[in-house]
């Protein structure tokens, strides 16, 4: 058994961070003593309060609350009209039902976006507003969802407005920390790595060996890790393909 690779440049910064937090609290739980890695733990520590001090720095940007808010607000308005579909699949008017079971089902196909994170979150919105206005107008209509969609539009787009802001801001200082910080601590997580492998190896057969039980369990964190890099890549993709197809 070893442990599996993680496309770690594909994370995202919040994704990144948790990895190592998690990573980081499974090693302390495991102690660094007992997994032979205390020689190499010090400087991995080190580094990831660097991390966290560079994550803040960018969190901390003055547009975030603004963006918390707007994200809220938006969040609000998008599970008010699902709930209002929701109602109308209950109405006593066969028409109104039927158009609302269709919208139900364009809704059912997008899923809590409102888990996602803001820049994901702001494209399946557009997208699944573009997708009920064009082939769903009359069904919008007929549920009364128009003013619901037009303030959802409007929050947004004020949402990515916001975020690109935030994102200029912090273009040359401290997303420039942050980069440098992500590789120099995905190095060191990838020498603890390979030493954990390494002992294992020669080590592992021992009964209260402690090697295999923490690669089996840092191995089902990397696979949730690059699941869902694998299924937000797969969704970009799908929205650059249909962007292509309209032009």
């Amino acid at each position: 058994m070893k442990i599996e690779k993680l496309h770690m440049s594909r994370l995202h910064n919040g994704e990144h961070f948790e990895f190592h937090t998690v990573f980081s609290g499974m090693v302390k739980a495991a102690t660094p003593v007992k997994l032979k890695i205390e020689a190499l733990w010090e400087p991995y520590t080190a580094l990831y309060a660097d991390l966290d001090e560079a994550l803040k720095k960018i969190t901390k940007s003055e547009h975030t609350a603004r963006i918390n808010q707007l994200d809220t607000d938006r969040d609000s308005i998008y599970r008010g009209m699902v709930d209002a579909v929701r109602s109308a699949s209950n109405h006593f008017k066969a028409d109104i039902r039927a158009a609302a079971g269709r919208l139900q089902i364009v809704f059912d196909t997008y899923g809590n976006v409102t888990a996602m994170t803001h820049d994901e979150e702001s494209a399946m919105i557009a997208n699944l507003l573009k997708d009920i206005t064009v082939k769903y107008a009359a069904d919008c209509e007929a549920l009364g969802l128009n003013g619901w969609i037009g303030e959802l539009d409007r929050l947004n787009e004020a949402l990515k407005a916001a975020v690109m802001e935030r994102y200029d801001e912090t273009a040359g200082r401290s997303s420039l920390v942050l980069r440098e910080v992500r590789g120099r601590i995905d190095g060191a997580y990838r020498v603890l790595a390979e030493r954990v492998d390494a002992l294992q190896i020669v080590e592992g057969g021992a009964a209260d060996a402690p090697w295999a039980a923490f690669i089996a369990e840092l191995n089902a964190v990397i696979e949730r890790a690059n699941n869902n890099i694998a299924i937000r890549e797969g969704i970009a993709a799908a929205e650059k393909a249909r962007e292509e197809v309209k032009e």
